[in-house]
């Protein structure tokens, strides 16, 4: 009996300290509403689209104002990577573009998931900000279409990267990480410096994909607004778990490598 009741004990232990799967919350999603800091009450998210996207294990959140609204403007984004265990969703931020103090900090979360939302409620503690409340409401983006072909769905680390003059590990891109996650509906990249915590930039966008041709229609993108909207078409060579990315009239060429 005793040896019954341990067995019984040990694996409910293990189970309570497990963590969950981390595609739990794979999926992209629309930001509904907020209490955030010291407010009082939640609101309602209207003039600014703020997304967050899930990735096996990666997260990307990023705030803008999408000109077909009639304005367009670049916030900021987060990102970094995340687990879920003990019922918490722990957080840790690689990039955070608003305070560079926060990048490495863990925030562990109350959060509900189901088909239709994620809700998180937490705090993070930084230099800019002490003790700050983020609770937010968000809800799945449906797609308005199936997407074609599935092989580049998931986390990618960029391995080479040329844009006309300019090279990934140079110049302005020393020391520059850069994460693209394909979470259908949504494609979204950042680029920042992980020895130093500073951002560089980032977009976000629909996307397709076909199996040769990658077309994304920016929903922001950080170093030139006016790219808003801008539909945008890649060819696209992958070998295994290896792609490279092709065009801007032959200005562009990107190698990337799956996350592991």
């Amino acid at each position: 009996m005793k040896k019954i009741c341990f067995l019984f004990f040990v694996i409910a232990f293990s189970a309570f300290v497990a963590e969950e799967p981390v595609s739990k919350l794979n999926g992209a999603y629309r930001q509904t509403r907020y209490k955030f800091g010291d407010m009082k009450s939640w609101k309602n998210r209207d003039s600014v689209t703020v997304i967050k996207v899930f990735k096996d294990g990666y997260w990307f959140a990023g705030w803008y104002a999408d000109k077909r609204r009639g304005r367009a403007f670049f916030d900021g984004v987060g990102g970094g990577t995340y687990e879920l265990k003990n019922g918490k969703y722990l957080e840790k931020i690689a990039y955070y573009s608003w305070d560079s103090t926060a990048v490495g900090k863990t925030l562990a979360m109350d959060y509900k998931i189901d088909q239709k939302a994620f809700q998180q409620t937490g705090f993070l503690n930084s230099d800019k900000y002490k003790n700050y409340e983020v609770s937010e409401v968000d809800e799945r983006i449906v797609p308005k279409e199936p997407l074609k072909n599935r092989d580049l769905e998931g986390v990618w680390l960029m391995q080479e990267g040329t844009w006309g003059n300019t090279q990934l590990g140079k110049d302005v891109y020393k020391d520059i990480k850069v994460v693209k996650i394909f979470s259908y509906p949504l494609v979204v990249y950042a680029y920042y410096n992980p020895k130093t915590g500073q951002f560089n930039g980032a977009g976000a966008g629909r996307y397709q994909y076909d199996g040769k041709t990658l077309t994304e229609t920016n929903e922001f993108f950080s170093w030139d607004v006016k790219q808003t909207g801008v539909k945008n078409n890649f060819k696209i060579t992958k070998q295994g778990d290896r792609y490279t990315q092709e065009g801007w009239k032959g200005t562009l060429r990107e190698v990337f490598a799956k996350a592991e």
